[in-house]
Formats: C-alpha cells, sequence, structure tokens
C-alpha cells in the first residue's frame, strides 16, 4: 500500500493553539502540518513452505511447516519549525520566533551542517516605526533591531529524516502427530539496526553563532527480538 497525502493548516490542534509569530498577521502561519506527511509505502507478505513434516529428503525435513512474514515500512519525514530561542519579536515568549532565511555566506548568516544549502540570519521583517539604531542617554549608539521584528522563514518549512524498517516473523511446526505440535517463533523488530531519527533539535541563533537546527535528539527502537514457544495439541 502507498499513500500520499498533504495537510496545510496554521495550528494543527488544540494542543498546538495558534500562536503566530506576528500577532497582527496570524496567516503567516499557514503551512505544513505539524503531521504532515506525504509518502508512506508499506508492504507486507506471508511466504509459507510447500513441504510438510511427512516429506523426505533433508530440505525438505529443514523447510517444511515453515513461514516467513516480512514486513517493510518507509515514510517520508514529518515537518518541524526552525527557532532563534530568544524573543526577538518581544511577545513574552521564545516559542515562536523564527529566524531570516539569506543567501549563504552573507554578513551575520549561519547555517546548520543538518540543514544544507541553507543560511539564517536574525529576524529581518521589522515594523517601519522601528529604527536600526538609537541613542542612549548616555550618547551611545544603541541597537534596536532586530528587537520587535520576525523571520521571513515560514512555519514547519523542514522536515525530518526519512523513516525506513524491516520487521520480520519465522514461524516453524515440529510435529508430533497429526494435531500435535509445538510451533517456535521468531520476531525480529528493525531488523536492519537502521537509525531513524524520532525528533530533532529546532534551535538556531544567529546572534551567538549557535546553530544545530535538524539534529537528531531522539530515536525510534533499534533492532529488538521477541521468542515464543507455542503448543498445539
Amino acid at each position: 500500500s502507498w499513500t500520499w497525502s498533504h495537510a496545510i493548516d496554521d495550528s494543527t490542534d488544540l494542543s498546538t493553539l495558534l500562536d503566530p509569530q506576528n500577532n497582527l498577521f496570524p496567516n503567516l502561519e499557514r503551512g505544513n502540518s505539524t503531521f504532515d506527511q506525504r509518502h508512506r509505502w508499506v508492504t507486507s507478505a506471508i511466504f509459507q513452505s510447500p513441504y510438510h513434516w511427512k516429506d523426505t529428503g533433508f530440505v525438505k525435513k529443514l523447510l517444511a511447516d515453515s513461514f516467513a512474514s516480512p514486513i517493510i515500512d518507509f515514510s517520508t519525514g514529518r515537518p518541524y519549525t526552525v527557532l532563534t530561542g530568544t524573543d526577538y519579536n518581544m511577545n513574552f515568549s521564545a516559542n515562536t520566533d523564527r529566524p531570516s532565511v539569506v543567501g549563504a555566506g552573507g554578513p551575520g548568516a549561519v547555517s546548520s551542517p543538518f540543514i544544507p544549502n541553507v543560511a539564517f540570519t536574525l529576524p529581518t521583517t521589522c515594523p517601519s516605526g522601528i529604527p536600526a539604531s538609537a541613542q542612549s542617554p548616555s550618547g551611545q549608539t544603541v541597537p534596536i533591531q532586530p528587537f520587535g521584528c520576525t523571520g521571513n522563514l515560514g512555519r514547519n518549512t523542514f522536515y525530518t529524516p526519512d523513516y525506513f524498517d524491516i520487521d520480520l516473523r519465522l514461524d516453524r511446526k515440529f510435529y508430533f502427530h497429526e494435531q500435535d505440535n509445538f510451533e517456535l517463533i521468531v520476531d525480529a523488530f528493525n531488523l536492519l539496526n537502521r537509525f531513524n531519527p524520532l525528533a530533532v533539535n529546532l534551535l538556531c541563533d544567529p546572534a551567538s553563532g549557535s546553530c544545530t537546527a535538524g539534529q537528531p535528539t531522539a530515536a525510534f527502537d533499534p533492532r529488538q527480538f521477541q521468542f515464543a514457544v507455542k503448543l498445539n495439541f
């Protein structure tokens, strides 16, 4: 089965209430939903041995009454929003402040090794009434921007890495009589032991020069095995 989908909103659910970067323009929060996932492919199968416990021959005896059941799961990542972690828009919260995107190599620009070909800088969308700087009572020039400004980066612009997983069940029955047997079952989850990121770092603050947005901070389970024995009579 293959599923293609695209979910768009300005606030995904009640646990993430609409909290725009700029309260005057909440429509700018329109973007990919937090649960948006473009592609998901799942393949499952059951392979049954054609041999039975009464058959003769070493190979037939070895493979008799056995099953193999793989599940292959591939899906694209989910979106996330890069945040500065600093209250530049001065709304008493750093949960909505996003940086601006500029060309690589620009003055004051920083980049993350986990988001290639993208450079971030301090928020550049400023109200017309906010000057770039002002003089303090002591006569010193004090920068005002980017405080009171917002970034031009959209909400949920980037995606976490893709997910790929293979699970496998091996099932073999050993007969004593026609109706009596015991069944040996082995389950393997994430058979290839692939590293699948579950969450990533969201922070990139050009002012501090620290930008690790996109770095994995949590992962799905590593390879696991499960064993079972069933007695059928």
